[in-house]
């Protein structure tokens, strides 16, 4: 255990990091807001459900929008290795949601969790603000796939916030006084009542037809006099969510909840168990509770600089052996801390692989070996590893060339000379422009379910003379005309054709335009 605490005291020191930057962004006088008078009524007793059936195996991820300009950009920390690819309009923050659905889309989640920070009296994190990630999904036609787990930072939606109303600054002075039920109006009204009004049940990760709450942690750093207590606040969180919505949520409580209560191992307390993970020596963990397995992972932490907390991504490597020792050995669900987190780099989103100023960010800079890895391995441990379907957005390419220069805007979207606008076509988002003879953009380990699958170029052109072919693994096929679709901005997909190759495989793509004059949306592989 001591080691354990060891570990939670780094993660502890670097997420102060992240209150540092919200501090800035609230009014000094939130600090003076005070308690509302009243007390909650005291909980009577456990809602106790039947065990769940073995479900799953759900494979998420975290994601935070609030922490470090992931948003709006640039980035707080552009000394950290997973920087995004994509550089954030901070006029359009819908934008960025967009892409963060598109990658998660091309991942094959099942679920991602918005960290939930709280929202009073700082609501920079506001549960309300996710309904953002819920229209990007709509709009990408993935809210069917893709649901909305609740994951509570509560070092922050708890402890930094009940300080905050108390004089005390946005952090960790005192820790959270949860023996107190007055004090679990910032557990429930302030966080979990607004996500629950926000996303609408039909968008919400459910095992057994229950809504998921995911609580990181109870360590007596950010809560105190938890024994006894915390399980009081659990029957609290049940008994509300009963009265005000209708359902007794599926709760997933770290480890030192038991430790430091030991009544949340009282029937109808917990539902399921995490460990979540601990720099240097467990990249993973998996938690066992009420014969169900739940899984953590992160992809690396930190980076050499930081010396004793570091975990090494080992080009991939730390992130396919966790999820082989979480999903592989059946944990029911495995959750990935986290998809934007580049400021404790522990990112899965597409990192830039070319800095600001046009040089090559390589893998000693970045952690990845090539922008979209990280993606390409959540995919690989996901319940469809070899989808039917397939889109990969041309922005979105793992590496470009033959191209001279840009669209006039620099380093728009990514940086490089690439020519990236806002698309016309079905769905919004952007398509690569300005193509000139010779540009081609490539993928890296592409999934090909089937022996005959068919390449889909989404293109819009008003010449009738643009030729196109692909290269498989250095393989050059044979050149095709891209038809006139009537102009830049009228969309059409092309087929390719059948691309032979051997069924569950992976492959390396390129998309080589022989002739300039078409815009270029995705690129699509499609089961024969």
């Amino acid at each position: 255990m001591a080691a354990f605490y060891r570990c939670v005291n780094t993660i502890v020191m670097i997420k102060y990091l992240k209150f540092i930057t919200i501090v800035l962004a609230v009014s000094l006088c939130a600090m003076a807001c005070s308690k509302k008078g009243g007390n909650p009524p005291e909980p009577v007793k456990p809602v106790v459900d039947p065990p769940a059936k073995p479900e799953g195996p759900y494979l998420g991820v975290t994601l935070g929008f609030q922490y470090s300009a992931q948003l709006t950009g640039p980035p707080d920390y552009p000394q950290m290795q997973n920087r995004s690819m994509y550089n954030p309009d901070p006029a359009h923050p819908e934008l960025t949601w967009l892409s963060w659905a598109e990658q998660l889309g091309q991942a094959g989640v099942d679920f991602v969790c918005p960290n939930l920070t709280g929202s009073k009296p700082n609501d920079n994190g506001s549960p309300v603000k996710i309904a953002a990630m819920l229209d990007a999904l709509n709009k990408l036609g993935l809210s069917s796939k893709i649901k909305i787990a609740l994951f509570d930072d509560n070092a922050a939606s708890w402890t930094a916030q009940w300080n905050m109303a108390n004089g005390r600054g946005y952090g960790y002075a005192q820790p959270f006084d949860i023996s107190d039920p007055n004090n679990w109006k910032y557990i429930y009204d302030y966080n979990y009542k607004l996500f629950f009004e926000t996303i609408p049940d039909a968008n919400r990760f459910k095992i057994a037809g229950r809504p998921v709450i995911i609580i990181w942690t109870c360590n007596p750093t950010f809560v105190g006099n938890a024994a006894g207590n915390a399980s009081r606040a659990i029957t609290y969180i049940r008994q509300k969510c009963k009265a005000d919505f209708g359902f007794n949520p599926y709760i997933i409580l770290n480890g030192d909840f038991f430790t430091s209560d030991p009544s949340c191992a009282s029937p109808g307390i917990a539902d399921a168990k995490h460990n979540w993970f601990g720099p240097p020596s467990s990249p993973y963990t998996l938690g066992s509770w009420n014969s169900v397995n739940t899984g953590v992972v992160v992809p690396q932490f930190q980076n050499p600089a930081k010396g004793g907390s570091y975990l090494n991504p080992d080009h991939g490597k730390l992130f396919s052996d966790g999820l082989a020792g979480t999903v592989g050995r059946g944990a029911q669900l495995t959750l990935c801390e986290g998809f934007t987190d580049y400021e404790e780099d522990a990112a899965m989103w597409r990192a830039a692989n070319i800095n600001p100023d046009g040089s090559v960010r390589d893998y000693s800079q970045s952690g990845y070996d090539y922008p979209n890895q990280r993606i390409n391995i959540l995919r690989k441990y996901s319940s469809d590893p070899f989808p039917s379907v397939l889109k990969l957005e041309a922005e979105g390419c793992d590496q470009f060339y033959g191209a001279a220069g840009g669209n006039g805007r620099v380093n728009y979207y990514r940086n490089g000379n690439i020519a990236v606008y806002g698309t016309s076509d079905a769905g919004g988002g952007h398509h690569v422009g300005s193509i000139q003879a010779g540009e081609a953009l490539e993928w890296n380990e592409l999934p090909f379910g089937t022996a005959g699958g068919h390449i889909q170029l989404r293109i819009a052109t008003d010449n009738a003379d643009t030729r196109v072919h692909i290269e498989i693994d250095g393989t050059a096929l044979p050149a095709k005309n891209l038809p006139n679709t009537g102009g830049l901005d009228k969309w059409s997909t092309f087929d390719y054709g059948t691309v032979n190759n051997t069924a569950k495989s992976y492959h390396k793509i390129k998309v080589v335009f022989e002739k300039g004059g078409v815009n270029f949306n995705w690129m699509q592989i499609a089961g024969s």
